[in-house]
């Protein structure tokens, strides 16, 4: 089990061969997940109460308003077929993410529970941003995308 507190999960995660930083202003930890050449940042952050924990990854690109509709279609076709659902979008910002939240209780985190998410998380980031990059860049449509998944899905004939 970890404590619950920021310093004690950062101690976790640098075992884990991560390099999370601690922001003061923001009383969060933050850092880079790398996979295939992007950069995504992460941060953690208990809430007050100390009975949830956030992880907010950012994927990196910026859509514009014109994809905003294709683009929320995605990310909702995403999140019902993921077992922990938690991609959303600012459109404010036109920012894409990734959001899980854990239930704390007794102020301790298994150290199971950190692991399995931040693995889920890169593999998630790895799986997923290719698409959601291409329609945000308005290279691609939700419907483009839905079908390459299907080609991809029906086997060929031998």
């Amino acid at each position: 089990m970890i404590p619950l507190s920021l310093e004690s999960i950062k101690e976790h995660l640098f075992k884990q061969k991560f390099e999370p930083e601690v922001q003061k202003e923001t009383n969060q930890l933050y850092l880079i997940l790398k996979q295939q050449g992007r950069e995504y940042p992460l941060f953690i952050r208990i809430y007050e109460g100390n009975d949830l924990l956030q992880l907010l990854v950012f994927i990196p690109c910026v859509f514009k308003k014109n994809v905003a509709g294709e683009l929320a279609r995605l990310l909702l076709y995403i999140n019902k077929e993921l077992d922990i659902p938690g991609f959303g979008m600012d459109e404010s910002s036109s920012l894409v993410f990734f959001r899980v939240m854990v239930q704390i209780y007794e102020n301790q985190l298994p150290a199971q529970t950190l692991d399995s998410l931040m693995n889920a998380i890169q593999v998630i980031c790895q799986t997923f941003s290719p698409a959601i990059a291409s329609v945000a860049a308005g290279a691609s449509t939700f419907d483009d995308v839905l079908k390459k998944v299907k080609d991809a899905q029906t086997p060929t004939p031998q």
